[in-house]
């Protein structure tokens, strides 16, 4: 073998062994992440208490019958605001459900039956009027959903049939003007959605009451920022997503089929009642002090002077468990792995909000390694 080639694939096979090597569990840190079950006398079959703790601070408790979430359980933040409270049955949701946003305002009240949604869900603006109002049925929407301005005029409604949009009743603006609705009729055809003031924010295409077919929305100007093709709900094919000033979002076309984070395009997002994103407890901000905290900077990195940052996203579902961690751009040399392991083991966040609803969605969070 030349020289050359032997010494190239020689330092490849070093690197790759040095990032094998590292294991960011087997570092010297505190636990942050843990969990217990403490039994009625020790005893498994009988009732137990479940704590998930994120260091000393408690995130969520419940009972546990038979492995089973059951009977009541609570969530928090870190300074102890309760965020959901509800009732499990058999492991299933059950009964009525509260969810609180970080001032303790009610937004929004929930029932459930065997783990579906079930009867008349209410969500709340954050001026405390009415945002969304739907009835479920088996966890999906039947009859008629109603959403609302911040100023509690009426915003979109629309009737659902199997589950699925049917047809539009109406959309207004802000001041209660009319707006086009496109000729979205019996589940099919171009639905437009607008900004709180009337300036068109999407155009999505229907068949059969899923989105199928083009989408684009647009930002306040007018201007494109995201376009491409759904199949029966799923984004399939090359999506694009552009910045303010016109600018492709680095890494959001990544594996062509799935973005790999979630703009939450369903509903305008400086509505804030409408959308809220998820938040790392105690705000966003805190995000980089956890990462300062935490962070151990892997040994082999620090050897031969590594920065840079690692791209990641990952799932929050609607009760701000993080899952699904995914990296989008690598830097090497334990980093990546580092990276992961923080995002593994944050606290619980507080999800999405979509019309006064937590709903499950995907945050893009990138990781700084600099040397000091």
């Amino acid at each position: 073998m030349n020289k050359k080639y032997f010494f190239a694939a020689f330092i490849l096979f070093m690197q790759l062994t040095a990032q094998a090597q590292y294991k960011p569990e087997d570092q010297m840190r505190p636990t942050m992440l843990s969990e217990s079950i403490v039994y009625e006398d020790d005893d498994t079959n009988k009732l137990g208490v479940f704590s998930r703790y994120f260091f000393d601070a408690v995130t969520e408790t419940g009972h546990i019958m038979n492995e089973k979430k059951t009977g009541d359980w609570y969530f928090f933040d870190l300074n102890g605001s309760k965020i959901f409270s509800g009732k499990y049955k058999d492991g299933l949701k059950t009964g009525r459900w509260e969810y609180f946003d970080e001032k303790g305002n009610d937004r929004c009240e929930i029932f459930f039956k065997n783990g579906y949604a079930d009867s008349i869900w209410t969500g709340m603006s954050i001026y405390k009027l009415p945002i969304f109002k739907a009835r479920y049925k088996l966890g999906g929407i039947v009859d008629t959903l109603f959403t609302f301005h911040e100023n509690g005029m009426n915003y979109f409604s629309m009737v659902y049939k199997n589950g699925s949009p049917y047809s539009v009743i109406g959309q207004w603006d802000l001041y209660g003007n009319p707006l086009e609705s496109g000729d979205f009729k019996f589940g099919n055809g171009n639905l437009f959605k607008y900004y709180p003031y009337g300036q068109l924010y999407s155009i999505e295409q229907y068949a059969g009451g899923n989105l199928s077919g083009e989408a684009k929305y647009m930002n306040l100007n007018g201007a494109k920022k995201a376009y491409g093709v759904n199949v029966e709900n799923i984004k399939k094919e090359t999506w694009t997503y552009l910045n303010y000033d016109g600018t492709e979002v680095p890494f959001a076309t990544f594996g062509k089929t799935n973005t790999p984070f979630d703009l939450n395009m369903s509903y305008d997002s400086t509505n804030k009642s409408m959308f809220t994103p998820a938040q790392f407890p105690g705000g966003n901000k805190l995000i980089k002090d956890f990462l300062l905290k935490n962070l151990i900077y892997p040994e082999s990195a620090r050897t031969i002077k590594i920065e840079g940052t690692v791209w990641l996203n990952f799932e929050v579902d609607e009760i701000g468990h993080i899952h699904d961690v995914k990296i989008y751009s690598r830097i090497g040399e334990g980093c990546d792995e580092e990276a992961e392991f923080l995002i593994k083991n944050m606290p619980n966040w507080r999800p999405a909000m979509q019309m006064g609803i937590p709903v499950k969605s995907r945050v893009y969070l990138p990781v700084e390694f600099k040397l000091e």
